[in-house]
């Protein structure tokens, strides 16, 4: 079975707690907890994350880490 990586931004993560998005940010979020998918987090993303509410820092804390596969910067992206 094919397992989708899904790169996941804070905006993603917030929509878990916004009436707007949360059916489907929630959804996705089920998917990650179950391991049918993989969430695809960069160190952006987490350090983003540090000034959210621990509402919203729960939701990516929440995904098993088996589910998750962490990218980071580049150098040279860093630079720009």
């Amino acid at each position: 079975m094919i397992k989708y990586r899904v790169y996941i931004d804070t905006s993603v993560i917030g929509g878990c707690e916004d009436e707007e998005f949360s059916e489907w940010s929630n959804k996705l979020f089920d998917e990650f907890k179950v391991g049918v998918k993989i969430a695809v987090v960069s160190d952006l993303t987490r350090k983003e994350l540090e000034g959210a509410h621990q509402e919203v820092k729960d939701v990516l804390e929440s995904i098993p880490q088996a589910s998750i596969e962490n990218v980071f910067l580049s150098q040279e992206a860093q630079r720009r």
